[in-house]
Order: C-alpha cells, then structure tokens, then sequence
C-alpha cells in the first residue's frame, strides 16, 4: 500500500518533518546501535535495542516523506511497512523485522525466550545496514533533511 493509500486510510498523517528532529532520530538510531554491540549486555536487551534502531531508522523515512503514523495501536508494525515504499525494502527484509517486532513484543510483554548472541549479532547488522542505507536515502532524496554535522556520518 503506498503512503498516500494510508493517508487516505488515516493510517497516517500529513507531517511537516524538521531537520532537528531527523537528526535526533538519527543520532538515536546510532546510540541504540552502539548499545546493541555491547557483548556485555544481555542477548535480549541488545535485540531490543537493534529493534529500536530500525524503528527509528523506518520512522525517519516516513517523515523525510512528509507522515507520521496516526495514533493508536499497531504503529510499529505500520511504521516497519512504510519502508517497502520509502526504502524500497523488499518483503523477505520487512518480515524479518516483523519477526523483530513479535519478538520484542513478546519479550516486553510475556518474557523473553533466551535470546541467542548469533540472533542479537544478526539484528545489530541488519539494524547497521538499513540505517547506511536510510541516511544515503536522505542524502540523495532529501538532502534539506541531512543536518551538516551528519553529512558524512557513516555508522
């Protein structure tokens, strides 16, 4: 569904997105992801926190594109679905981060299965690679957006 189709669904709404904030979504998207390659932390905090980073990286590509998601339940699974339009992500990607979703869900709300490190190590890389190719989004296509001490930032 494109981001007009869930406009017109009041799924989202029309945003004016501000420089300032896609900076602090990108510095926190870098934050978590740092956070996330601590070894020293637990499996299932450093998948939570590779999560958070594709969350944020997914919410600043629907604000560089002028939404934000309506309130209410199941804006992060929304949220993750705009990046089939924003990114162009394929769909075995956007289940995967579904799959991140449930998981983190099911962790914040029941308890956590034990987290394996190779799956928390899967997580920070993919949550690494989507945020490389989310800023090159925004450098190419919203170059307004890119605050000038981010424009080299490569995480």
């Amino acid at each position: 569904m494109t981001l007009d189709e869930l406009a017109r669904r009041g799924l989202i709404r029309p945003y004016r997105p501000e420089r300032s904030e896609i900076r602090s979504l990108v510095l926190a998207a870098i934050r978590r992801c740092e956070d996330a390659e601590n070894r020293s932390i637990h499996g299932e905090t450093r998948l939570e926190q590779a999560y958070h980073a594709i969350l944020s990286c997914a919410l600043i590509g629907l604000r560089a594109n002028g939404y934000r998601p309506a309130r209410g339940a199941g804006s992060h699974e929304l949220t993750l679905q705009t990046l089939a339009e924003t990114l162009r992500l394929d769909p075995g990607r956007l289940d995967y981060y579904q799959a991140l979703r449930h998981q983190r869900h099911q962790g914040l709300y029941e308890g956590f299965a034990e987290v394996q490190s190779a799956d928390a190590d899967a997580a920070v890389q993919d949550a690494r690679f989507l945020l490389r190719e989310m800023l090159d989004c925004l450098r190419e296509h919203h170059p307004s957006l890119v605050p000038s001490d981010l424009s080299d930032v490569s995480p």
